[in-house]
C-alpha cells in the first residue's frame, strides 16, 4: 500500500522523522461468485521533530484497502469470511520538508466457512425398507454480527503528573474481551488502554506519557447463538480521538477519549441430523452408494499466559524510562505436539524514549517458542491460536540495554474431525431370491459377533419381528447373548 500525502496546514514542517506507523482494520469482506473482497481502511501515522525549536509533533492519516482472494466455492453455500491484517513492514520517503511517500506491507489473512451439501436416502421412504441410522452432530457457522458502540472517557490524571500542555498524539487499544451470553444477548467487557504523550505544560519541549486503563462494557442483542453454539467476538478500534480537558481547578488534567469500539460476533449453531448409514427391504435387494463424510467440531477453547524474557540494547542508550513501549506479535504458528501445543512465533518491540541527544525511536525483533500443556483428545486434527501482549516489565541496566519481561495471554482452540460413512442413494432393485422369502418360522443359532440389525439383514425380517419374538436374545446395545437359541419369523 502506498500513500503519497502532505502534512495539514496547521502543522510545521519536518526537520527529522523519528518514526512511522500503520494500523489497518478489516471493515467488510463480501463474497461474488468464486471470489471475496476484503476491504478496509489503515491509519498511518507520522511522528517528527519540527523545524520550530525542534518541537515533537504527530499528523495521522488514512488509506483505504482492498484484496479480492480466489475462493472456489466448489458447490457450497452460504459462506462466512474472517479476516484479520497486520503491517509487516513500513517505511517513509521524504520528498520535502512537507511532502513524504509511506510505504506498508499488509498481510491479509482469510477464511472462509461454507455448508456443502450431501444427499442422503430418506430413512422415511420405503414401506417395507428397514434402515440403520445414527444422529450426526456437527457446528455450523453463522452470518457474524457486526455492531459498532460510541464511548466517551473522562480520564483524571494523578496528583504526580504534569498538566497537559501540547499533545504530541494519543491512542486508544481494546484488550481482549470476556463474553457472556444472555439470552440471546452477548455482553461483552473489556479494558480500554489509553496512551497519552504530552508536552508538559509551561515546559520547554518537557514531553511526558501517561497510560490510563478505563473498563468498557457493550452488549450485542438479539444474537442467533443458544447454549448448545459457540461465540466469539473480536474488537477493533475505528475511530479514536484523545483531547485534554480543564478540570474543576481550571488546570488541563483531564484526559478526554472519545472512541468507536467495533464488535464482530461469529457464531456457531449445533446442528443434528438423522442419517441412514445402512438399509435393506424385507422384498427385494437394494444396491445401494455411501459417501464418507467428515464432521468438523470445535473441542474446546484454553486460556493460557506465559512470558517472553529478553534484553535489547539500543544503538543509542535511553537515559531515561522509555515514554512508550509497543509489543506486535508476527508469524505466530501453532502446532500440536505431545501433551500440548507448540507456539512459536515472531515478535517486535518499538521502544520511544530519549537519548543524549534527541527522541528517538528504536525496533527490535526477536523469536519465541513456548510449549503449553493442554489435554488433547485423540481425535484432535487441527490447532488455532491467538497471542495479546498485555503488560510487560523492564529494567534499565547499566550498560544502557534494556531487560524487558512481556506477558502475553494465548488463547488456543483445537479442532476434531469425525468420519462418518451414510448411505446416499439406491441406485437399484431386485426381486428377492426364492430361498430367502419362502420360509415362516425357522431357528437360528447366532455367533458371538452378531446383533440385531446383522440377523435381520441376512434374512431380510422386520428387525422389530426378530425383537419380539425373541425378547431375552438380545442385550441393551442389541448384541446377541451368548448361548442363545432364537426363532426367525419372515412377515
Amino acid at each position: 500500500m502506498e500513500l503519497e500525502e502532505s502534512l495539514p496546514d496547521y502543522c510545521p514542517d519536518i526537520a527529522r522523522l523519528i518514526r512511522v506507523d500503520c494500523s489497518p482494520v478489516i471493515e467488510n469482506s463480501e463474497f461474488s461468485g468464486d471470489r471475496c473482497v476484503v476491504s478496509g481502511k489503515a491509519v498511518c501515522r507520522i511522528l517528527y521533530e519540527t523545524d520550530y525549536k525542534s518541537k515533537i509533533k504527530s499528523a495521522e492519516f488514512v488509506k483505504d484497502f482492498s484484496h479480492s482472494f480466489e475462493v472456489p466455492m466448489q458447490g457450497c453455500t452460504d459462506p462466512v469470511a474472517q479476516a484479520k491484517a497486520r503491517c509487516t513492514h513500513i517505511s517513509c520517503k521524504m520528498l520535502s520538508p512537507r511532502k513524504f511517500i509511506i510505504k506498508s506491507r499488509l498481510q491479509l489473512d482469510l477464511d472462509v466457512f461454507a455448508n456443502t451439501a450431501v444427499k442422503t436416502v430418506d430413512t422415511r421412504s420405503g414401506d417395507n425398507t428397514f434402515y440403520r441410522t445414527v444422529d450426526i452432530s456437527y457446528e455450523k457457522k453463522l452470518p457474524p454480527c457486526v455492531e459498532e458502540f460510541a464511548f466517551e472517557e473522562e480520564l483524571p490524571l494523578l496528583q504526580s503528573e504534569k498538566s497537559i500542555g501540547d499533545i504530541v498524539f494519543g491512542s486508544v487499544q481494546l484488550q481482549p474481551p470476556q463474553v457472556t451470553v444472555s439470552g440471546s444477548d452477548a455482553i461483552v467487557k473489556t479494558n480500554a488502554t489509553v496512551k497519552l504523550l504530552y508536552e508538559e505544560e509551561g515546559g520547554d519541549n518537557q514531553l511526558v506519557a501517561t497510560t490510563k486503563v478505563v473498563p468498557v462494557s457493550m452488549t450485542l442483542s438479539n444474537l442467533a447463538v443458544d447454549d448448545a453454539g459457540r461465540i466469539a467476538v473480536s474488537l477493533s478500534v475505528t475511530n479514536a480521538r484523545v483531547t485534554s480537558e480543564l478540570d474543576a481547578y481550571g488546570e488541563n488534567r483531564i484526559i478526554k477519549a472519545t472512541f468507536t469500539a467495533r464488535a464482530k460476533a461469529e457464531m456457531t449453531e449445533k446442528v443434528t441430523e438423522t442419517v441412514a448409514t445402512d438399509l435393506f427391504s424385507s422384498d427385494c435387494v437394494n444396491k445401494t452408494e455411501s459417501a464418507t463424510i467428515a464432521l468438523p467440531a470445535q473441542n474446546n477453547e484454553t486460556d493460557r499466559t506465559f512470558s517472553i524474557d529478553t534484553v535489547i540494547t539500543p544503538e543509542k542508550p535511553f537515559v531515561n524510562t522509555p515514554f512508550d513501549i509497543d509489543i506486535i506479535i508476527n508469524d505466530l504458528k501453532a502446532e500440536i505436539a505431545n501433551g500440548g501445543v507448540n507456539l512459536s512465533g515472531n515478535y517486535t518491540v518499538t521502544m520511544l524514549g530519549h537519548t543524549a541527544d534527541s527522541l528517538e525511536s528504536y525496533d527490535s525483533t526477536g523469536e519465541f517458542m513456548e510449549f503449553i500443556p493442554i489435554e488433547l483428545s485423540e481425535n484432535v486434527t487441527s490447532v488455532d491460536a491467538e497471542l495479546y501482549p498485555f503488560d510487560y516489565s523492564l529494567t534499565m541496566m547499566s550498560d544502557g540495554s534494556i531487560a524487558i519481561r512481556i506477558i502475553l495471554n494465548a488463547k488456543i482452540k483445537t479442532y476434531s474431525e469425525e468420519l462418518q460413512t451414510i448411505v446416499t442413494s439406491v441406485i437399484s432393485q431386485e426381486p428377492l431370491p426364492k430361498e430367502k422369502d419362502s420360509y415362516a418360522v425357522i431357528y437360528y443359532f447366532p455367533n458371538a459377533s452378531d446383533n440385531l440389525w446383522s440377523i435381520a439383514k441376512r434374512y431380510y425380517a422386520n428387525p422389530s419381528v426378530i425383537k419380539n419374538a425373541n425378547p431375552n436374545a438380545f442385550d441393551e446395545y442389541e448384541q446377541v447373548k451368548s448361548g442363545t437359541k432364537m426363532i426367525m419369523i419372515k412377515k
